[in-house]
């Protein structure tokens, strides 16, 4: 089911409101890179994560809710560090959180300047392997089974990186990142939208960059890199994660 659609805030123009209650005003560079020519094979899309993993428990289910806990917490935290170091780099305090464990009240941040940071956090990545099951909120990593002897991202891992740059969270499988944010119709894509392939959006996710270019990591053996949009199997919405 899609998501209820936010409006977005008027009078914010050259304001941006983090919704761990953060103010911030910039404009960063934009991503460029020349147009791909020639479009892959729309049929192959990389194999996407189960929803739940482990996270290298012991198979006894306490030991796995507590694992799954344990790695949330610490991805949570990393992520507001991050978030907060996105704000010292345009000058700016984050709000104190009153306590030593940040409360974090939402995964949207609202700003051009916020967009623009994650499309160019994730052109940081190409040329950067794919692996399945790769890629961590600081960098690329081992990925598991087909991905265990590689260091690099997933389409998932991918843009879980990149919007962690500015202190958004973003689920671990592409089926649920696609219900993370606000849908609308393809004809409506903006940069830094989400785009989804499959049922439920769990087959494969990129990063539009606009003009029709998006930013994957598509599949084994290729790495990351800019393609023109693939129409063929996309969801009948795009996802944004940030209002502007």
């Amino acid at each position: 089911m899609p998501s209820i659609p936010h409006r977005a805030q008027p009078g914010w123009d050259r304001r941006t409101l983090l919704r761990t209650g953060i103010l911030a005003t910039a404009s960063l560079a934009m991503l460029r890179a020349p147009i791909a020519r020639a479009e892959p094979n729309a049929g192959q899309w990389d194999p996407t994560l189960p929803i739940l993993l482990s996270a290298g428990a012991p198979g006894d289910p306490v030991a796995i809710a507590n694992a799954s806990l344990q790695a949330s917490a610490f991805a949570a935290q990393t992520t507001f560090d991050m978030g907060r170091k996105f704000l010292g780099s345009l000058g700016l305090a984050p709000a104190d959180a009153g306590g030593a464990a940040p409360i974090l009240r939402g995964n949207r941040v609202y700003g051009r300047q916020a967009v623009e940071y994650v499309i160019r956090r994730a052109g940081t990545q190409l040329g950067v392997p794919y692996s399945w099951g790769g890629g961590s909120l600081t960098g690329p990593s081992r990925g598991v089974d087909s991905g265990a002897g590689t260091v690099g991202f997933d389409c998932s891992g991918l843009t879980r990186y990149a919007f962690a740059g500015v202190g958004v969270l973003l689920p671990r499988y592409s089926g649920d990142q696609y219900t993370a944010g606000r849908q609308l119709p393809p004809s409506q894509a903006k940069r830094g939208d989400l785009l989804f392939w499959g049922p439920g959006g769990g087959q494969h996710e990129a990063l539009y960059l606009g003009n029709g270019q998006m930013i994957e990591a598509q599949q084994t053996g290729v790495p990351v890199k800019i393609s023109p949009v693939r129409k063929s199997g996309m969801t009948p919405y795009v996802t944004r994660i940030i209002e502007y």
